[in-house]
This record gives C-alpha cells, sequence and structure tokens, in this order.
C-alpha cells in the first residue's frame, strides 16, 4: 500500500447526518442510447416503473406523468444526448403492484440473474465458477460519504442479502470491506455480523485509492484467491439487488453525495434517476459562492461539467460544487511525486510527453494531478481511455 496516500483535508468537510430526499423533480430526462427505441408516444401518460425506452434491455420511467417528447439538449459527461423528457405528475402511480419476496435465499442462480438483468440492478458478471465474493463498502473518493451512508441506512439489508448470495453464487468465502475510519459504521456491521458467520468483516485504512476495485482487490485477496476467482460488488450494487430480489421492481432512486466548498451544507440526496443536475442543485443546496465549478463523481478523480444541463444517472455518486482555483498550471520540477505514487505503476510524466504511450493501465484515480506540486491537470492528457473502474 505504499503507493497510496491519506487525504486529511477532507475531514473539514462534514455531511449532514441524515439522508435528505429530492424525488420531485417537475421534469426527468431519461437517455435514450445507441439503437434504442422509445416505446411510449408524445402526450402519453405513463406510470412509474413502466418501460418507457427498449433495445437490448428495458428502460424505465422513474416516475409517473405525462411524456413531453424528446430534447438533445441535455449531457453525460459533457457529450450531447437525447433524453426522453416526462413531466412528473407527483402522484407516483404504479400499474401493477408487485409481490414481496420474503426469502431470498429461496431464489435460483438463473432466477436471480434474470431478474438482476430485467431490472438492472447492476452490470457484474455473476455467471464465472468463482470462489470469493469481495464486497466493496469503501467511498471510491474521500470526498464521498455515498457508500458510507448506504451502509450506515440498510445494513440490515446488506447483510441479509450478501449472506443470500453466498448461498446462490456457491462462494467459498465471503469478505466485506469497510474503512477503519468510518466509525459508526464499524460499530453497526461488527454488532450485526455475528448474524451471519459465513461474512468475514474487513477493516481497510483511510488510504486512496484504496476504493478503486482493482486496487481493493489486490491489496485485500492474496495471488491463489485472484487466481481462484473473485466477483466484486460495491455495496450500492448489493442493495440494488436486495430490492430487485425482495420487491421485484426497477432502481428508479439513488443516493448521492452533494458537497463542495461552495455550498453550506454538504450533504447525502436520495434524487430521482432522470433529474437535472440544475434542479437538483437549486432544491438542495445553499449556495455560499456563485464562482464555484460542478465536478462529479469524486473531487480527485471526478470529471468536470461544462454545463448543468446534465442528467443523474444510476452511474452518478456525487457532485461536488467547489470554488474556482485560478492558480495556473507551471513547469514540470521533476519532483517525481507523480511516478512514485501512481497506484499502478505509471509514469504520468512520461505519458503526458508521448502522446502515443500506452495508457491503457490507468484506472483514473488523478492521484497525479491532486500531487502534483506545479498544478499540472494530467487527466486531460490521460482522457480518451475507455479503462475508468466503477
Amino acid at each position: 500500500m505504499n503507493n497510496m496516500i491519506s487525504v486529511n483535508d477532507y475531514k473539514s468537510i462534514s455531511v449532514e447526518k441524515k439522508v435528505r430526499d429530492f424525488l420531485n423533480p417537475d421534469y426527468v430526462y431519461i437517455p435514450i442510447p445507441y439503437g434504442y427505441s422509445i416505446i411510449v408516444k408524445t402526450e402519453d401518460h405513463v406510470f412509474k416503473e413502466q418501460v418507457i425506452i427498449k433495445g437490448d434491455k428495458y428502460i424505465y420511467s422513474p416516475v409517473s406523468g405525462k411524456v413531453i417528447g424528446v430534447t438533445d439538449s441535455m449531457h453525460i459527461h459533457n457529450a450531447n444526448i437525447n433524453c426522453l423528457i416526462i413531466e412528473n405528475d407527483f402522484e407516483e402511480r404504479v400499474e401493477n403492484r408487485h409481490g414481496v419476496s420474503k426469502y431470498i435465499n429461496d431464489f435460483k442462480k438463473e432466477e436471480m440473474l434474470e431478474l438482476i438483468d430485467k431490472y438492472q440492478a447492476c452490470d457484474i458478471n455473476f455467471r464465472e465458477n468463482a470462489k470469493t465474493l469481495l464486497i466493496n463498502g469503501i467511498d471510491k473518493d474521500p470526498f464521498e460519504r455515498t457508500r458510507s451512508f448506504i451502509i450506515n441506512s440498510y445494513s440490515d439489508k446488506l447483510l441479509e442479502t450478501i449472506d443470500a448470495l453466498l448461498t446462490i453464487l456457491d462462494v467459498q468465502e465471503t469478505i466485506f470491506t469497510i474503512n477503519n475510519s468510518d466509525t459508526l459504521n464499524v460499530v453497526n456491521v461488527s454488532n450485526n455480523i455475528g448474524t451471519y458467520p459465513n461474512i468475514k468483516l474487513k477493516l481497510i485504512p483511510d488510504i486512496y485509492p484504496l476504493g478503486f476495485p482493482s486496487i481493493l482487490i489486490k491489496n485485500v485477496l492474496s495471488k491463489r484467491e485472484i487466481n481462484d476467482g473473485v466477483i466484486m460488488l460495491n455495496v450500492e450494487d448489493v442493495y440494488n439487488i436486495y430490492n430487485v430480489l425482495k420487491r421485484k421492481k426497477p432502481i428508479t432512486e439513488k443516493l448521492v453525495t452533494v458537497s463542495g466548498n461552495a455550498i453550506e451544507s454538504p450533504l447525502v440526496v436520495n434524487v430521482k434517476i432522470g433529474t437535472s443536475m440544475a434542479d437538483l442543485i437549486k432544491n438542495v443546496c445553499k449556495v455560499c459562492d456563485d464562482n464555484y465549478f460542478v465536478v462529479i463523481n469524486g473531487l480527485i478523480a471526478g470529471i468536470s461539467l461544462k454545463s448543468l444541463s446534465s442528467v443523474i444517472t444510476s452511474s452518478t455518486r456525487s457532485i461536488f460544487l467547489s470554488t474556482k482555483d485560478n492558480s495556473k498550471e507551471s513547469l514540470c520540477i521533476n519532483c517525481g511525486l507523480c511516478n512514485s505514487k501512481c497506484p499502478v505503476h505509471l509514469n504520468p510524466k512520461y505519458l503526458r510527453e508521448h502522446k502515443n504511450a500506452d495508457k491503457s493501465k490507468c484506472i483514473h484515480c488523478g492521484l497525479c494531478t491532486y500531487l502534483c506540486p506545479s498544478k499540472i491537470n494530467f487527466k486531460t492528457y490521460l482522457e480518451g481511455d475507455e479503462s475508468h473502474e466503477k
């Protein structure tokens, strides 16, 4: 773990203790993937959880309301995307009430996989005969609190689901990792895990970027365990699986950290998928400095948004409103920090200076940019690769 750091400056950012709901946006914007077809018409009234877009998978409406049409003015990760607009009627009407399954341990593997795929609980390959199930309860970015709040709010449901998965997937061992500085959750899970003797709790040092899947696997498991196969889920995946198996319904809401030094009270929000970033910020944030920029999915590794006409998707973990840094990039002083601290042993300075260099091993953790005393934004030189990890 020598190539990781403790990020101490985030401890000054405290988050509200309770999750706040923002589940009543006036409109939701549902991205239309390439090759998918809209199966509802303008002016149609749709139910919450109704299939509205169809392709290789189904896409469901997160609200009930009226179909307004299609817009090409919304963004995901700064790229324009066509979205179906639904005007919320605030009634949360559901066409079919699904029965509740009392015992999720009773599901057969194929039945479980069918439900996970149908309702898109997560995007994980469960079909390999892995011997270890690794549960990631560590927030990917040290400034995020999303996974911590999921554990705090749903620890009983998480443990029930993990125990069921152990049986359904026929794995030999299950390891649940939690940040050792997350004291409340350590105590909470420790007090309840005794009921589940097959789940092993492992406390992880508070260092970055240990929340990245490949880094966590490498530092928690032995070479033998890795070679025998690993299924890795984060706690949001587990909670989504619980809801799919227990309630047989799609995921239409998610927890998102909203933080940064440009707002008065950082918090974790339960928000409808499809909500616009501008709408969320307007309704939940008390902005204390209008000279801010927005970063999503990690203050260290995240993406700076060019527009607030962006959409909350199932992969959105966090939103940061941060005051603009007017310091300018200066010449490299050859300190070697980016090289010595790269968790996958790359040389960011070399990659920056050689456009054709192999960047495929980069996990886009942003550590090189965060540590650079010359304020060099290595992220701009390492973009364009598809190796980002969940």
